[in-house]
């Protein structure tokens, strides 16, 4: 059973989602369709390819990834099918794809559709199409004409270049809030080789990078686990292997969030220094 994959700034709130997913399952019924977020902000090409290039590794091989964020064609943007790790990328040729991971492109194709330049929403009218030839294992020659290229951003790295320090930059904020970095923690352990180091993220200072959130719960059997501590600013490994600046149980919708108190954004910049 075949799997795609939708990602899009579009929301949840209106009709484009599901008729998406009606065009799709008109061509196959059994399609397993799985939503990786709809609520990337809008137009954001870094937000986007951060979420799928954590994702879509978790996926099957030759899974199909509908990409519907600035994916409108016209003169100077392409649609596109990219075959990378064995899995499929449908999407405009706006930067997303550069953004993905390093590893090698397998196929690159300039998608050939008559609506590719006509219609406001390509992913309704023409990427269901170019599933459906994926699913009747069509060569992709058939699909458009093979592209050496993509169009090329530049990808956010830790700067190493100073022996004891490491200048990091924000590269999304979850939605609680946190603070996601480029600095991994491989990075970060052969770069400490074990030193002591402080973090400085706007005004805060921190000195500790925690396995868990719950580190912060009290010691004390008898303190409320809700509110100790609750507000206080951490660092972790999160989940994914990234350093994060989080608020300990804090909520972005009531008190604020390490976002919104320290007052940072995707791109700044901040940096870790080691004695």
């Amino acid at each position: 059973m075949a799997i795609v994959t939708l990602l899009s700034d579009f929301g949840t709130s209106d009709y484009h989602v599901a008729m998406v997913k009606a065009e799709l399952l008109k061509r196959e019924q059994s399609l397993q369709i799985v939503d990786i977020s709809h609520d990337v902000k809008p137009f954001s090409i870094i937000e986007g390819a951060f979420v799928l290039s954590k994702t879509y590794p978790f996926f099957p091989e030759k899974t199909i990834h509908l990409i519907g964020i600035d994916a409108e064609a016209h003169d100077r943007q392409k649609h596109l099918l990219v075959k990378q790790n064995n899995h499929y990328f449908i999407g405009a040729d706006n930067g997303i794809f550069s953004l993905l991971d390093d590893t090698e492109r397998q196929n690159i194709i300039e998608i050939h559709h008559d609506r590719s330049e006509q219609t406001m929403s390509p992913m309704r009218d023409v990427f269901p199409d170019v599933v459906q030839q994926l699913l009747l294992n069509k060569p992709l020659k058939s699909i458009g004409k093979p592209v050496k290229e993509v169009k090329t951003w530049k990808r956010l790295t830790p700067d190493m270049s100073v022996l004891s320090e490491i200048t990091g930059h924000i590269i999304y904020i979850d939605r609680f809030g946190n603070l996601i970095t480029d600095i991994t923690e491989k990075v970060f352990v052969e770069k400490s080789q074990g030193r002591n180091f402080t973090i400085y993220m706007s005004s805060e200072k921190l000195q500790v990078i925690h396995r868990k959130y719950s580190e912060l719960l009290p010691k004390k059997p008898d303190e409320d686990a809700t509110m100790a501590n609750a507000g206080k600013a951490m660092a972790v490994f999160n989940s994914i292997g990234h350093l994060e600046v989080a608020l300990y149980k804090s909520n972005p919708d009531f008190g604020g969030s390490a976002a919104s108190l320290l007052g940072m954004k995707v791109g700044d910049a901040f940096k870790i220094e080691f004695n």
